[in-house]
């Protein structure tokens, strides 16, 4: 590495730093005003879009990551982290050390994230539907919700795609550009479309 690529990497690292403190510190005044329970040193990286319907409510864990800028995940963003809940009673809960990157939550009923869970570049996790099936009312008829739960230390690859009702058992990894479509086991890499169980992950703990 030259000693222009060195000083070139240590001032994006510093302006990182500056940008972290300054959006975080904005999103914790606007999560006080809205009524987002936020934890402790939750770390915004850009502006992270909320939008919280009367009578839902948003729960974040500590040291939690939400990356919204392009420079914040080389992988490539395409857009900023958007956190949004769409009936009143709907309650997302996001657990302490999890992150995500430009990642989509759209919640109608439940959306619980355990501890420690990595959501990759892009992903879209939902409960609900969005419109209705009926052909002639798709705007106003019934929209279909069903709670949605990954458990701890899952890891959900890039452009992926989780649906209503789904549960991931803990530790598994969804293999990139995957849709979920029924509940994973624990302990397994999974991907496709629809995502299957591939094979067992081998864990420190040997499971």
């Amino acid at each position: 590495m030259s000693r222009f690529t060195s000083i070139i990497n240590k001032l994006r690292i510093k302006k990182q730093d500056y940008s972290v403190r300054y959006y975080s510190a904005l999103t914790y005044l606007f999560a006080r005003i809205y009524g987002i329970k936020l934890g402790k040193n939750v770390m915004f990286f850009k502006f992270t879009t909320f939008f919280m319907q009367e009578g839902s409510r948003i729960e974040i864990g500590d040291n939690v990551q939400f990356r919204s800028g392009v420079v914040t995940n080389l992988f490539g963003l395409n857009h900023r982290c958007v956190i949004s809940t769409h009936r009143p009673g709907a309650h997302i809960k996001i657990g302490k050390g999890s992150g995500m990157s430009g990642s989509t939550i759209g919640c109608a009923t439940s959306i619980e994230l355990g501890e420690n869970v990595m959501v990759g570049a892009n992903t879209v996790i939902t409960d609900f539907d969005w419109h209705s099936m009926d052909p002639y009312d798709r705007n106003g008829g019934e929209i279909l919700s069903r709670p949605v739960k990954i458990e701890d230390r899952v890891w959900i690859g890039a452009n992926c795609l989780v649906l209503k009702g789904v549960t991931i058992g803990e530790n598994t990894v969804v293999g990139a550009g995957s849709v979920v479509s029924s509940s994973l086991p624990a302990n397994m890499i999974c991907a496709g479309n629809p995502c299957k169980p591939i094979k067992p992950l081998k864990t420190t703990y040997g499971a």
